[in-house]
């Protein structure tokens, strides 16, 4: 019997709801996608849970439940996943967080919470402050640039706890929290203590960069705090192909998810011009993808996109962005050949882009099998249509389902 290869592509924030710009068309149902409507008609589509019905999902959280590992069970904060992204070697007991680079006043209020969201200087602000910030009551401190605003800061040492609150209070006008313990523990106790202290150092740094004065000359806002969250104790993933048995890589340029992919043990490529943002390559993705399919079994494509577009309210931009995934999904089929691959369209999560976060509601996924199969007789592939296919499932499902009917599965029992 043929195996099959195996694509896997995500929209990062994929799913949505009417949106009154676009007369009560959901930005699936507005964009022009000729080459997924090609694929209906061998096609099964439906709606997904990601982690289970109204539960708001994580892009951290979703992602493994997709790669069919239960996030209750191996969840334990964003933060590590987001440092092992930005580049980070993580070893057991390491603490680390997520964060933005942000622009507050002098009394530590948020003016914004991502200086702008792209902030060419990163790479400088986080040299500086590994420069100017080593270690603070003999714990380590190492930062490390994500992607766009992003950061991610690990503390490496003993009686540290992951168990601190966050020091990002996520809306603009509220002053940057402290950092408190969220439960009974020395260990807590004294890693919110050393935050804090960070939090007032890496601000007295920032505030006097050089890299600063000059945005703040060039109209810029300056990026002159870290505001964390998510921290997360380091423990070791299985990987990917000891459950699955299959030869697996990934396409991303999203620290989070490269962070995933790569503790899965996946080979991770991020493509030039490849940016996580709205702005990325996606011929770029889409020529990666294509030869990553000739030497594995499966391939992981992210788009993040969808979901930036989604998080600051660009209508047009989303339905843009849904459009040049369509010409990706168009290239790789016409490149791999239709005949030879299992195609998974979907997304990680809602992120309605009037609501501008995530929802728990259900996103449409879409599975291409390239031989005869009871096909879901649909107009189209969006939110409505969705309701309308014989899939319903959890992200649990997803890897299973892919196994199936790429051929790779095994027999449960005797």
């Amino acid at each position: 019997m043929k195996q099959y290869k195996i694509l896997l592509i995500i929209a990062d924030g994929l799913g949505d709801r009417p949106v009154s710009k676009l007369n009560g068309l959901t930005p699936l149902e507005a964009a022009n996608k000729p080459a997924i409507s090609d694929l209906l008609k061998s096609s099964m589509i439906g709606l997904m849970d990601p982690i289970s019905p109204g539960v708001i999902p994580g892009s951290d959280t979703s992602h493994l439940s997709i790669f069919g590992l239960d996030p209750h069970v191996y969840y334990r904060g964003r933060g590590a996943f987001e440092a092992l992204g930005a580049g980070a070697t993580l070893k057991h007991g390491d603490v680390a967080f997520r964060g933005n680079f942000a622009t507050v006043n002098n009394d530590l209020v948020v003016v914004d919470r991502r200086a702008g969201r792209k902030l060419e200087e990163g790479e400088e602000l986080v040299k500086e402050l590994n420069e100017k910030i080593k270690e603070i009551n003999d714990v380590k401190i190492r930062f490390y640039k994500g992607t766009e605003h992003r950061v991610a800061v690990v503390l490496s040492g003993k009686g540290i706890s992951d168990k601190v609150s966050d020091t990002d209070p996520h809306y603009e006008g509220l002053k940057v929290l402290e950092s408190k313990p969220l439960e009974d523990s020395t260990e807590a106790l004294r890693t919110a203590e050393i935050i804090n202290i960070l939090t007032r150092k890496v601000f007295d740094v920032l505030n006097s960069s050089e890299v600063n004065k000059r945005r703040i000359e060039q109209g810029e806002k300056p990026a002159n705090i870290v505001l964390l969250r998510g921290a997360a104790h380091y423990v070791k993933l299985p990987s990917f192909s000891s459950y699955t048995k299959l030869k697996a890589a990934a396409v991303s340029a999203t620290a989070l998810i490269k962070g995933i992919c790569r503790e899965l043990s996946m080979n991770v490529v991020t493509p030039v011009g490849a940016t996580g943002g709205i702005d990325t390559n996606y011929n770029a993705k889409a020529k990666a993808a294509i030869e990553l399919l000739k030497e594995n079994d499966f391939v992981f494509l992210h788009i993040k996109a969808t979901d930036a577009a989604s998080h600051d309210g660009l209508v047009e931009e989303k339905v843009k962005a849904i459009e040049r995934i369509d010409k990706v999904i168009g290239t790789i089929v016409d490149n791999v050949g239709r005949d030879n691959l299992i195609l998974m369209f979907t997304g990680d999560h809602a992120t309605p882009v009037e609501v501008k976060e995530h929802s728990g509601d259900p996103v449409p996924i879409l599975l291409y099998v390239p031989y005869p199969i009871i096909n879901d007789n649909v107009k189209d592939f969006n939110e409505k249509e969705a309701r309308k296919g014989s899939l319903r499932i959890r992200g649990l499902d997803v890897t299973n389902i892919l196994l199936n009917y790429s051929n790779r599965a095994e027999k449960y029992g005797a």
